[in-house]
């Protein structure tokens, strides 16, 4: 599906894309206090999550157990 941006509040779903990144980049830099919310990412490509891993944004975690171990093990920011 891809990525879906309100306000201060992105929505990636099921997977984001490489073409998707640079937008997604653009958008966490001009968003003050971005949140992302992952809830139903199953996959990002590593160009997502290097923008993630920059920024540093407020995450809400996937519903995907690997995923989330995964970005748990980051040490990012996380939403409860």
């Amino acid at each position: 599906m891809g990525i879906e941006f309100r306000e201060n509040m992105a929505y990636i779903t099921e997977t984001a894309t490489v073409e998707e990144a640079e937008k997604f980049f653009e958008w966490l830099l001009e968003t003050k206090e971005p949140v992302v919310d992952l809830k139903e990412c199953l996959h990002m490509h590593t160009a997502v999550l290097q923008a993630i891993l920059l920024i540093r944004p407020q995450l809400i975690l996937p519903d995907d157990d690997e995923l989330r171990a995964w970005l748990e093990a980051m040490e990012l920011k996380i939403s409860s």
